[in-house]
């Protein structure tokens, strides 16, 4: 690994959307591909920020582990290093599940956040997520209007089931929370 790696506190909170919004209907967002390394609980991610290439810049590659931190539902602890792309290819042909979705930073009730957007068997899935670098900015911070519901504490919303996620469970699943997919 190209080392650099860091241990941090990450405090999130998620919320589920009916859509994206228009406004970012056709405005730019980053790639990202989580490829979830079967049977160790690691991450490798690959993020395609726009403009990135045209800079002479290639995408972002890193390897994670996050850890749910005691029992508050919005922390997690996460260890994180930068990838080289030898690094990356040698562990990107690990067996492992995939999620892709787009990633659009926005701002929230006045905070900066991820609005992602998912493919695949997820479409139709929008997510908001908000981070937060002490407990009290998470509890203080007001859910968006429009958003159907907070999401920070059904792990079924998580990534790692996310990515075993149907269509048809999707569907049910956000069903109980009152919201058709399109």
């Amino acid at each position: 690994m190209q080392g650099g790696g860091r241990a941090r506190i990450q405090r999130q909170r998620r919320f589920l959307l009916p859509s994206l919004p228009r406004a970012l209907a056709h405005g730019v967002a980053a790639m990202i591909e989580e490829r979830y390394i079967a049977g160790t609980g690691l991450t490798l991610r690959r993020t395609l920020t726009p403009g990135a290439r045209p800079a002479g810049f290639g995408p972002q590659l890193t390897l994670s582990q996050r850890v749910r931190a005691g029992s508050r539902r919005s922390e997690r602890v996460v260890l994180t290093d930068q990838l080289t792309p030898d690094q990356y290819g040698a562990l990107a042909r690990l067996p492992a599940e995939v999620l892709v979705w787009r990633r659009y930073a926005v701002r929230l009730t006045g905070h900066h956040c991820g609005l992602d957007v998912f493919s695949g068997e997820l479409k139709g899935l929008v997510l908001a997520e908000a981070a937060f670098l002490s407990p009290e900015q998470a509890t203080a911070f007001p859910q968006p209007a429009y958003a159907v519901a907070e999401v920070t504490g059904d792990e079924r919303f998580s990534e790692w089931a996310l990515v075993h996620t149907s269509a048809d469970q999707l569907a049910a699943l956000v069903a109980e929370y009152g919201m058709l997919l399109r």
